[in-house]
Formats: structure tokens, C-alpha cells, sequence
């Protein structure tokens, strides 16, 4: 309900005789909106008719108010979704209900003859301008829920649109072409999934689609379970490297990209890879890991019992030792493989001495009978460790530092 104005008997008589006039005066309003605003002229989705309507039963409602009558803001909220599902901007809404004021106003001037009438009118005035703030006001807010309402809509028609694609559901290649065009993915370029892994309800990849778009990739979302995931479309293959460096740059957790696919209809296969590429970057790190660039930590991802039978029978007497002593061989021979076998470079990364990394790799081959200078014992080593280095679940094998 709106405030009952007060409105004394002349006043009641003059709006009568506008309230018998509404039809001529609400056709007299909508060309003066169509004329003072051009979003409302230029619209292509809101006839006159609809306007006209809209502006009758407004008017009426106001007439009826300013009567002292009560009245409801159905009108007004009315008014305000119908702007909203059309395009109608909010300030030529607002807009509008200034001239509606300003219009009423005149026509009241206009039809007080006599002084008393006038003086009432001049009571009546603050009292007018602020029911005309309330119905402006009902009819932002309604506007701006329908907004929020439509915006939710269409994310969550995106997201199912995405998730067929995901899933393999589209069927044809034409019907998952459509999607990506409905989706504004449908460059002709290659494709490329994202999953990044949620933590505590953490966005994983704060402003992504910006980022992304200022390199000229466009992407859409959907969030799961523990995780977002993202299709991008690529202005070109080379783009897939703009797009680990950007990922790269804002990921807050292990953040998986597929390989480049052609065709949308590819998309199962391809989330599938970034799943798989996320669980090859060890398990509490950050960062973005691409699809088969490290293809023993795909062979570990792939197959994670496996990968942990392998690290328990090849590095198994190392991860008996108690933690300290455990962590400080698996960093050594981490250490190793990074440097490519260089004990020296080892040495500086660990801030040791070169025989200490010597007498660290003997007690591993002591250990596990395997000793790095057998090519293949190195292999088992290297795969046994990078095993390890992809665990980091409780009760695992435990986590080495990247």
C-alpha cells in the first residue's frame, strides 16, 4: 500500500474530471515519453500499445491516490518487470515517471480555475512528488528483480547448455555447433576445456573471463562439486599457450587444460583430459598443468593405485624412514632429476654440498637396490617419485615439495 494523501474536497473534484479524461491523457503521456525518450522510441520489442496500456493504468493508480483513495503499487511494479523483460534501460524508466509528474502537475494547474482551487494544489504539491518517488522507486525495484531473475535464468540455461556439451548429450555435430553459437563460442577456431579444482569455497580463478578475453579468448563456466569448469574458444592453436600463462597467472589451486580439439563434439574426451592434467600437479600446489606435457605424470594420474603400487615396491624402504629423514631423500633425488643428473646443480638448489647429494643418492640405492647411474633403475626411481609427488591424500604415501 502506498501513503494515503490528503487531499482536500477541490482537490478530489479536479482529479475526478482527469480520472473521466484518463484515456485521452494516457494517449497524451505515451507520445510525450515516446518523444522525450529515446529508448522507448527505438525499442523494437515495446509496441505503443503496450506502453499506452502501461501508462493508463498508472495514471490511474495515481489519479486515484492523489484522491486520497488507497491504492497498491501493482502498477508501477508492473511497469518496471515489463521494462525490464523488454531492454527498456532503468534511467528512461526513472525518465519517464519524471515526465509523468511533470505532466500531471500541468494538467491539475490547468483545470484549477479558482484560487482555492490552486491553493490546494499547492498543499497537495510535496505530497505528489513523493508518491511519484514511491512509484519510480517500486518500479526500480521490480525492474531490477526482474534483471537478477533473468540474469539467473539464463546462467542456468548456459550451464545445462554446458553440461550437454560436456557430457556428450548434444547428439549431432550440428546440435553441439548450435550450443557453441547460442554459447558465442562458435568461432570456427579450436576448442579447450579448463578444470580447476574449488577449495573452501574459494573462486579458483578470480576474474577468468576477463583475463581470458583480454587475450582474445572467450570462455564459459560452470561450477561443480569441488570444482569449475571452463570451455574456452581459441582465436587460434597457438592461443593455447596464452591461455596456460593466463590461467597460470590467478590460479588458487591445480587448474587442468585439454589439449586443443577442432570440434565442440569433442568436449567429453577433452574434459576428461583436464581432469586428468589437474591431478598431475601435486596434490595442495597451484598452478596450471596442460594436458600430456609431462607424460609420466599422466601415466601416474591415469592410474593412481598402479602409480601407488609402483612408488610402495620401488621407493617403499625411503618412505619407512621416519618424515625428516624421508623428505630429505625424496627432495635430494627430486633435486637430481630436475637438475638433469647434475650432482652440482642438485647441490645448489639444495644448498648443500655436492658430496652430501652423493651420499644422499647412495643411501637411496642402499635402500631400494636402485641407484640413479642404471638407466633403468633411474626410470622406476623417476616414476616412483613422481607417484609420490601426485599423492598428498590423508593416509597416502605422503607429499613432496614441488
Amino acid at each position: 500500500m502506498t501513503p494515503q494523501l490528503r487531499a482536500g474536497e477541490r482537490v478530489v473534484e479536479l482529479v475526478g474530471r482527469l480520472l473521466t479524461e484518463v484515456d485521452r491523457l494516457a494517449e497524451d503521456l505515451t507520445d510525450q515519453i515516446l518523444g522525450g525518450e529515446h529508448a522507448y522510441a527505438e525499442s523494437t520489442l515495446l509496441g505503443r500499445a503496450q506502453l499506452l496500456a502501461v501508462v493508463r493504468d498508472n495514471l490511474s493508480t495515481m489519479f486515484t491516490a492523489l484522491q486520497g483513495r488507497p491504492t497498491t503499487l501493482d502498477a508501477p511494479r508492473a511497469a518496471g518487470r515489463l521494462k525490464a523483460e523488454q531492454g527498456i534501460p532503468l534511467a528512461a524508466l526513472l525518465h519517464a515517471y519524471r515526465l509523468a509528474g511533470r505532466f500531471i502537475w500541468d494538467r491539475l494547474l490547468a483545470v484549477a480555475v479558482d484560487e482555492e482551487s490552486t491553493v490546494q494544489l499547492l498543499h497537495l504539491a510535496s505530497d505528489m512528488w513523493a508518491a511519484i518517488d514511491d512509484y519510480s522507486g517500486a518500479a526500480a525495484d521490480a525492474y531490477r528483480a526482474a534483471v537478477e531473475e533473468r540474469s539467473r535464468r539464463d546462467a542456468a540455461a548456459r550451464s545445462m547448455m554446458l553440461t550437454t556439451l560436456l557430457e556428450g548429450r548434444a547428439g549431432t555435430h550440428a546440435s553441439a555447433w548450435e550450443i557453441a553459437r547460442v554459447l558465442d563460442l562458435d568461432r570456427q577456431g579450436p576448442f579447450a576445456v579448463v578444470c580447476a579444482e574449488v577449495h573452501d569455497r574459494v573462486e579458483p580463478l578470480p576474474s577468468v573471463r576477463g583475463r581470458l578475453g583480454a587475450a582474445g579468448i572467450g570462455s564459459e563456466w560452470l561450477q561443480q562439486i569441488g570444482a569449475w569448469v571452463g570451455l574456452l574458444s581459441l582465436p587460434h592453436e597457438q592461443a593455447l599457450a596464452a591461455a596456460v600463462d593466463q590461467l597460470t597467472a590467478i590460479a588458487l589451486s591445480r587448474v587442468g587444460l585439454s589439449r586443443a580439439f577442432t570440434s565442440p563434439v569433442n568436449a567429453p574426451a577433452a574434459w576428461r583430459q583436464a581432469q586428468l592434467a589437474v591431478q598431475c600437479l601435486p596434490y595442495g600446489t597451484h598452478g596450471t598443468h596442460l594436458y600430456g606435457s609431462a607424460p609420466v605424470s599422466l601415466l601416474a594420474a591415469a592410474s593412481p593405485d598402479t602409480a601407488q603400487e609402483v612408488a610402495g615396491a620401488v621407493l617403499g624402504p625411503v618412505l619407512a624412514l621416519p618424515p625428516q629423514e624421508r623428505a630429505t631423500l625424496l627432495a635430494t633425488l627430486h633435486a637430481w632429476f630436475t637438475a638433469g643428473g647434475s650432482t652440482t646443480a642438485a647441490a645448489d638448489r639444495l644448498h648443500c654440498h655436492r658430496n652430501t647429494v652423493l651420499y644422499r643418492l647412495g643411501r637411496i640405492a642402499d635402500l631400494t637396490g636402485r641407484r640413479t647411474t642404471d638407466a633403468e633403475s633411474s626410470a622406476e626411481l623417476y616414476i616412483a617419485l613422481a607417484a609420490v609427488r601426485l599423492s598428498g591424500q590423508p593416509g597416502s604415501l605422503g607429499v613432496l615439495p614441488p
